[in-house]
């Protein structure tokens, strides 16, 4: 085994406790789409299923995965489902999202009546992200026409927000607007539809756009929406524990000598003599490449600088600070080691990306352990 997850099941419940304490007595719902943001949809599921009002999913393969696993909490679906599919969720208590007049409501009735059971809909409004949803000005035509169908129950209505990490955000005020047009329309004829429109972001900077639900993602498994949000959320109290760890281990120690080259390309040349220390991992398994020649991982609490090109399967350390590392000896990606923390924002940094990618590209074929581990401190 050349690098594993550890995923602190203890964090990632203290985090779903602090978020819903944040947004009391909005109710909390988790997402768990892109395999937890990689760190394992089922085992996070599990741990966290108790807390949250929905559990939400982007495809059905992902819903029938957590039900295969006795997943029981509430699943959302929040991405499309194929028409040949749509039985199979609903008999799975699935609730699906529904932004469409036509064909597919059609498709939506027939698979209710197929189960016996109804049809239960989050009505997806485009308030200005441009993705999927109806207008919000056609709310109430697709009120009747799923009025006129039948087999189908409208059980909430929802949207997505653009910019919500921004404090002063005329966009996010637009978008929050034209969400409450179709609100009224669904408030009218289903007062017990539950509204949500905020994701982590919008749950901590915009308090009236916390509603009925707010759906928290990243922020569930201790990162933050982003630097401006971490910043803005300062006072509050808030404490958001990462949840995941990378770990490896040295392969190769070598010395060599000043000027000579090393790895692909030869990007870097030796200064001085100079240890060295090979990784066993690299691009393959989601050590993004722009960390060439500029990140850094952890070898006994202290940073150990990546030399040259990180290639397919690994990388190669600079031991300079590290003088007593051998082979075996143990190398944190991302997580804590003694005072230093490598983050996945530090990795979304070099690599001019999000914490988001980082963590969700994190290869399903890397093996996690899930323990109750105190990430805090």
């Amino acid at each position: 085994m050349n690098g594993a997850l550890e995923i602190s099941l203890a964090a990632l419940r203290a985090n779903a406790d602090a978020l819903c304490s944040l947004v009391a007595p909005t109710r909390a719902a988790f997402v768990v789409k892109g395999n937890a943001y990689g760190h394992g949809a089922v085992e996070v599921a599990r741990a966290i299923e108790k807390q949250a009002r929905y559990l939400c999913v982007y495809t059905i393969d992902e819903a029938l995965a957590l039900r295969a696993a006795d997943i029981t909490a509430p699943l959302l679906i929040l991405g499309p489902v194929p028409a040949s599919a749509l039985r199979s969720a609903m008999e799975s208590d699935c609730e699906l999202p529904l932004w469409d007049d036509r064909g597919y409501l059609r498709d939506l009735a027939a698979a209710a009546r197929a189960c016996g059971r109804p049809a239960r809909v989050h009505v997806k409004i485009n308030t200005g992200l441009n993705r999927f949803g109806i207008e919000a000005e056609a709310c109430a035509s697709l009120l009747d026409a799923v009025a006129a169908v039948r087999d189908v129950e409208i059980v909430g209505v929802f949207s997505h927000l653009a910019a919500a990490e921004e404090i002063d955000s005329p966009y996010t005020q637009y978008q929050l607007a034209r969400f409450s047009v179709a609100r009224e329309h669904l408030r009218a004829r289903f007062p017990a539809a539950q509204q949500h429109i905020a994701a982590s972001a919008a749950a901590m900077l915009w308090p009236q756009s916390r509603l009925d639900l707010a759906r928290f993602g990243i922020a569930l498994y201790g990162i933050w929406p982003s630097e401006q949000t971490r910043s803005a959320m300062g006072d509050s109290q808030l404490a958001l524990h990462p949840a995941l760890r990378y770990r490896s281990q040295l392969v190769v120690t070598r010395e060599i000598d000043a000027g000579e080259a090393v790895g692909y390309g030869c990007t870097f040349h030796a200064p001085r003599a100079m240890r060295i220390g090979v990784l066993p991992l690299g691009y393959a398994d989601g050590i993004p490449r722009l960390l060439s020649n500029g990140g850094a991982f952890l070898i006994d609490g202290k940073r150990c600088p990546i030399l040259g090109r990180i290639a397919m399967n690994t990388c190669i350390l600079d031991l300079t600070n590290a003088p007593a590392a051998a082979v075996g000896t143990s190398v944190t990606l991302i997580g804590r080691d003694g005072n230093e923390e490598i983050a996945a924002d530090d990795w979304a940094r070099c690599a001019q990306t999000i914490s988001y990618e980082i963590v969700t590209r994190l290869p399903s074929t890397l093996p996690r352990a899930f323990a109750e581990i105190d990430r805090r401190g």
